[in-house]
């Protein structure tokens, strides 16, 4: 039997790198921070980060510490500056940074239309905040392409929490078994899917190292690999 559904990860997955739209980020604001108030932007980016570490720990697991507009509200406050008055906008300026960086993966398109036609259904399954991560898929030219989005912040809990698995399962309509998840963390992704009975394929573009786990799972450094691999599963 086919399978019915195909979950994919978003960041550093289908498109690359977050890392390096994340770091063209900070320069964009710590430019707008010294543009518009006067302030140290390098100050900023180093608040920006405490701030953003800080709520990771206070609230681990949990979708508030993607919230840009906090991690700016906190590096504002700090340094003394009027949050209410800037915290939109650097979440503005942070998110149109890493828009104008990333790159879709090749053979993207090309998969998701030929499920498409397969009548697999598709879902985003992300660690983030549900307007931006719509935001990113417009972007990439993919909003009408997926079936469904699945945010942490819809199910409430990041991954590998089994909450986002399991919704994602209930859209699709479909069965753990019925189903496999495509992502670039292997905790996240891989154990996260595998914990719930959704077969894992990890896209180690970055050549990690083989963690030592005996669940079963298949293991690709391109998307094209992990694109070829799904077709035998169809």
């Amino acid at each position: 039997m086919g399978i019915k559904a195909v979950f994919f990860d978003l960041d550093d997955t289908l498109y690359s790198s977050f890392q390096a739209c994340d770091a063209y980020a900070y320069e964009r604001m710590a430019a707008w921070v010294e543009e518009h108030t006067g302030a140290s932007g390098a100050e900023f980016a180093r608040q920006f980060k405490w701030y953003r570490k800080k709520l990771a720990r206070q609230q681990p697991g949990m979708p508030p510490t993607h919230d840009r507009v906090l991690f700016a509200q906190g590096a504002l406050e700090r340094m003394g500056l009027n949050a209410v008055q800037y915290a939109r906008a650097l979440h503005r300026v942070y998110w149109d940074a890493v828009l104008s960086k990333m790159e879709l993966r090749p053979g993207v398109p090309a998969l998701l239309e030929e499920l498409r036609r397969a009548g697999v259904k598709t879902a985003v399954c992300t660690d983030m905040l549900a307007d931006i991560q719509m935001e990113k898929l417009e972007y990439l030219g993919l909003a009408d392409r997926i079936d469904y989005l699945v945010s942490s912040e819809e199910a409430g809990m990041d991954k590998p929490g089994s909450p986002i698995f399991w919704l994602a399962l209930q859209k699709c309509g479909c069965l753990a078994g019925e189903a496999v998840m495509v992502g670039d963390n292997f905790r996240h992704d891989v154990q996260g899917a595998t914990d719930v009975g959704i077969a894992g394929v990890w896209l180690n573009w970055t050549h990690l190292p083989r963690p030592d786990d005996d669940r079963p799972y298949t293991e690709v450094h391109t998307f094209e690999q992990a694109a070829a691999h799904i077709r035998t599963l169809l």
